[in-house]
């Protein structure tokens, strides 16, 4: 079989473990009637580079992050249900924004190195860091084998439910999920000097009402290999392709940086924590 036949399958839900467990959603927190409310504020994927624990997202989601602040993390796990809700301390962090403060402007990005402490910690209770370093080029195992390549973008998806006791004092609990969509089709194009993509979106029938969009969500590019029937060999082999910064007012159109952001970013997390980044 030839390697480079093009061979498509559909991207069902089968897929949303290669991916979720990635992700993970930002909640803000502000006090109302004596209440803490939380809101979600962004989506980002969880990386590493050499020991540097981080989370890859939007320059305008981590720019509307006090750096005083608290904030939740809600991983996106492919078991349901989510993990809610794990606070980091801002102050403990340190961050890397490629974004100049234009609403849709691009390039839109930016990384978020947390504690080795916390890292752990999430490692620990399920999350899975993407490698930053890792090299990603996938080949069929077999030579009769064939490689089928899709693409997915993961997001935030918001519920709020009925007011219940949480874990420290009452208030509104908000539940926080992974918004699993296929891309139909890729586009290529640039906006000035910067690498961009847009993807058209196939939610499904899954999209429930409240959905909250993509900021900060990954654009999953996957790799699967296919044996002589064309049936799937797993693992799922993935490649972090870009990071979903706008998208149309009916969420079908997600506009994205492109691979060379992610790179650009590598270098500066590299330049900036040279000891530990890891070569």
């Amino acid at each position: 079989m030839d390697d480079a036949r093009e061979v498509t399958i559909k991207l069902d839900d089968s897929f949303t473990g290669s991916v979720c467990d990635y992700s993970v959603g930002f909640l803000k927190f502000r006090r109302d009637e004596k209440r803490e409310v939380a809101e979600p504020a962004g989506t980002g994927t969880f990386v590493k580079l050499g020991s540097i624990y981080g989370i890859l997202t939007a320059g305008h989601v981590l720019d509307g992050l006090d750096p005083q602040s608290t904030v939740g993390l809600v991983r996106f796990p492919s078991v349901q249900p989510p993990i809610q809700n794990r606070r980091l301390n801002l102050q403990l962090t340190e961050r890397i924004v490629l974004w100049n403060g234009k609403e849709c402007d691009a390039p839109d990005i930016a990384f978020l190195r947390i504690p080795e402490l916390d890292g752990g910690a999430l490692e620990a209770a399920g999350a899975v860091f993407y490698n930053l370093a890792l090299p990603r080029q996938f080949k069929p195992s077999e030579p009769d084998h064939a490689m089928s390549v899709c693409y997915a973008v993961v997001g935030v998806v918001a519920e709020w439910t009925e007011e219940e006791p949480a874990q420290f004092m009452k208030g509104l609990k908000v539940v926080i999920g992974g918004l699993f969509g296929a891309a139909i089709d890729l586009r290529d194009f640039k906006e000035g000097d910067t690498d961009l993509v847009e993807a058209r979106i196939s939610h499904g029938p899954r999209i429930p009402k409240s959905h909250g969009g993509v900021s900060g969500g990954a654009l999953w590019e996957l790799h699967v290999e296919l044996d002589a029937d064309l049936k799937p060999v797993m693992p799922v082999n993935k490649r972090l392709r870009g990071v979903a910064f706008r998208q149309s007012a009916d969420h079908a159109k997600v506009t994205s940086n492109d691979t060379a952001s992610i790179d650009t970013m590598i270098e500066l997390i590299r330049q900036k924590w040279p000891e530990v980044a890891g070569q």
